[in-house]
């Protein structure tokens, strides 16, 4: 009977390291799985228009604080790191390593321009960049877009053939 009770509880034993290496595996799949299935390219995507955001928060207190003018093109990371104390971090889009800033600003918009008006794209690195629609990236996130910040505030994720449809001048 003793041997029988030892081989009981052996099995027993076995069958709950079995679970609990099945309980692992499937831990670590649960936790692993968005590395592999696209998960963290839409988070940088998502950390990367959050980041336009609040750069555009910045550009908006640089205004209110300046006669209601933006930043001069030339320098405006520049003035926004020293004036509104923008981390430069910031300006660095999640899903790039290189460069110091991968966006740029719009040269043609102005406080009191249509809320639809581009005010910030994405870029390839540079600092200070400014321009329009020739300088735009979606290669940041492998093709598929790029993050678009509007005069009102508001990003957006725009697909290459929705180019043509952003406004970069008040008409």
């Amino acid at each position: 009977m003793s041997k029988e009770k030892n081989s009981a509880q052996k099995q027993k034993v076995f069958l709950l390291g079995i679970l609990a290496v099945v309980l692992v595996v499937l831990f670590v799949y649960i936790i692993f799985l968005p590395a592999f299935s696209g998960g963290p390219v839409y988070s940088r995507q998502t950390m990367c228009g959050k980041n336009l955001h609040k750069i555009g928060i910045a550009i908006r207190h640089y205004a209110n604080d300046n006669n209601n003018k933006y930043p001069a093109v030339n320098k405006w990371c520049d003035l926004l790191v020293k004036y509104e104390k923008v981390a430069e971090k910031q300006f660095v889009c999640p899903s790039i390593r290189e460069g110091r800033s991968h966006y740029a600003m719009n040269p043609n918009c102005e406080p009191n321009s249509p809320e639809d008006v581009v005010l910030l794209f994405e870029t390839k690195g540079g600092w200070n960049r400014y321009g329009g629609v020739e300088i735009i990236t979606f290669e940041n996130h492998k093709g598929k877009g790029c993050n678009v910040l509007f005069n009102n505030g508001r990003v957006e994720f725009v697909k290459p053939e929705q180019i043509s449809k952003l406004k970069w001048k008040a008409e």
